[in-house]
């Protein structure tokens, strides 16, 4: 048995000593690590098989998590796309990059471009072929000089998807519509949705995005976006195969629209949904949010219709992922590539009468993230973390477990010793919304506390140990008030500690 093989195997079984297990940064002898990074838009943290979900089919999701870690209390900087993304390539509070709103367009002026620094730079400096693959959302991938096939990576996918699904002609379609559905463009909706759609439709107050289609895909799976996405990974694999990699797979399901393949939706039957013990509990504070009023409008069934597509959406995706996990068994490449799983933020699920996640609270449903991390001899099999890691601990992570120099301004820490076997130190998790103008917030989260404060003077506090789906607000509860200022101390020393500038807008002696 070689040395490398040997510390693997005592890393595995357990049986090394403290500080026996080199560290990786002695490593670098050995072949480089690769990294994989795959990742899901609005992925609720107990959609999947290994959270302990009974209905969702998550196998390859499954599968990576019994060969490696879940953290099962992982949260997001911001429970929305871009400032959560731009905390996961850079290790930074979004607050200290400026980014507190979703990036618009290509030429939006807060766009992720050069200067800024992630650990993607580190690792093309050490000569990785780095690829962002699918969703940013932070500008274009070419802005950035670690991604020098940024344009192509882009192109790539969208030239194939054309090319196939013009091929196909007409076979690209799944037949229908089936008794009880209707044609809305390329989805089949039940008629019971169908017409809530076109209510939502009159509404003066709905986003850009019609958020109200739900239903089956016409199209097959192999003609989806996601699906070609992967099978361009799966090149990038074979071609890099040789050479150190860092290739991010991220896609848009399950977010909105809420539509899938007759495969996956087939896979699930609305009326076997246990709607949350929430969804007639509607807070005034939110009621006129848009997630608020679409999940007045679709009631019961047409939530449990929501539910059965969004599940839908996860299984596609999994399946994708597992066709690209399956790559790197047959190239041989899986033992020495770290693989993460995560979401920028999650989705409420019905919860609180709410779908999707743009509402500007901090429940739990849109703050929590589903969090995977595979590496073999390195990270445990099957094990779980109950640490409350937050996405801006991901590129200290990857930089830690690979042997790569820290990015120096990081506000994140790395997770491997947790990985290891450190116990948890039980750090509170933050997040945020909202900066310098407008409604601002910012969330602290204990074990057993949640508080978030708003720039408009409410405030919600919630004992998560009594009250796990967050229906009783005790702010204004005098026998809490003690909790409630040693909470709002420790969130008023974080945001002095990270130069939030949402300080002086939330504690006015600040």
């Amino acid at each position: 048995m070689n040395d490398l093989t040997r510390r693997r195997f005592l890393a595995a079984t357990g049986l090394a000593a403290a500080g026996a297990l080199a560290p990786p940064r002695a490593r670098a002898a050995d072949r480089p690590l690769n990294v994989l990074f795959l990742m899901t838009d609005q992925h609720h943290h107990h959609v999947l098989g290994c959270a302990g979900n009974p209905l969702v089919k998550t196998p390859n999701l499954d599968r990576l998590a019994a060969q490696g870690v879940r953290f099962t209390h992982a949260t997001c900087p911001v429970p929305f796309c871009s400032p959560t993304r731009a905390g996961i390539v850079t290790g930074r509070w979004p607050s200290s990059l400026g980014i507190f709103r979703n990036i618009k367009a290509k030429d939006d002026p807060l766009r992720l471009r050069e200067p800024a620094r992630t650990y993607l730079h580190v690792l093309a400096a050490r000569g990785y072929r780095c690829h962002q693959l699918g969703k940013w959302h932070l500008g274009h991938p070419a802005e950035l000089s670690c991604f020098p096939d940024g344009k192509d990576d882009v192109a790539a996918p969208r030239r194939l998807l054309a090319e196939r699904r013009k091929a196909a002609g007409q076979t690209k379609f799944d037949p229908g519509p089936r008794q009880g559905e209707e044609l809305i463009g390329e989805t089949f909706m039940t008629r019971a949705v169908a017409a809530k759609h076109r209510v939502w439709r009159q509404e003066k107050k709905r986003s850009p995005q019609d958020l109200s289609i739900v239903g089956r895909s016409r199209a097959k799976p192999e003609f989806h976006y996601e699906s070609v996405l992967a099978d361009h990974c799966i090149e990038l694999l074979r071609r890099h195969r040789n050479e150190p990699f860092a290739i991010a797979y991220s896609v848009s399901p399950p977010h909105a629209f809420w539509v899938a393949p007759a495969r996956f939706y087939d896979l699930y039957d609305p009326a076997a949904f246990k709607l949350p013990p929430s969804w007639t509990h509607r807070p005034k504070r939110w009621a006129p949010t848009q997630p608020a009023r679409m999940g007045k409008l679709f009631a019961e069934d047409g939530l449990r219709e929501y539910l059965r597509c969004y599940y839908a959406q996860v299984s596609m995706m999994d399946w994708c992922f597992g066709r690209i996990l399956d790559e790197l068994d047959r190239l041989g490449i899986a033992d020495r590539t770290l693989v993460i799983f995560t979401s920028d933020h999650g989705d409420m699920q019905a919860a609180h009468g709410m779908m999707g996640k743009s509402l500007g609270g901090f429940y739990d449903d849109i703050v929590r993230i589903p969090l995977l991390m595979r590496l073999p001899g390195v990270v445990p099999k099957g094990k779980t973390i109950a640490a409350q890691a937050c996405s801006i601990d991901l590129a200290p992570t990857i930089l830690d477990l690979l042997g790569a120099e820290p990015l120096p301004d990081a506000h994140g820490r790395s997770l491997r010793k947790l990985i290891q076997g450190a116990p948890d130190d039980d750090r509170p998790a933050f997040a945020q919304r909202g900066g310098t103008t407008g409604l601002c917030g910012r969330m602290i989260r204990t074990r057993d506390w949640k508080l978030a404060l708003y720039s408009s003077g409410y405030r919600e506090l919630f004992d998560l140990r009594r009250d796990p789906h967050e229906m009783t607000n005790l702010a204004h509860n005098p026998a809490h008030a003690a909790t409630l200022k040693d909470l709002s101390q420790r969130l008023s020393r974080h945001l002095q500690s990270t130069a939030d500038p949402a300080l002086p807008r939330l504690f006015k002696d600040a």
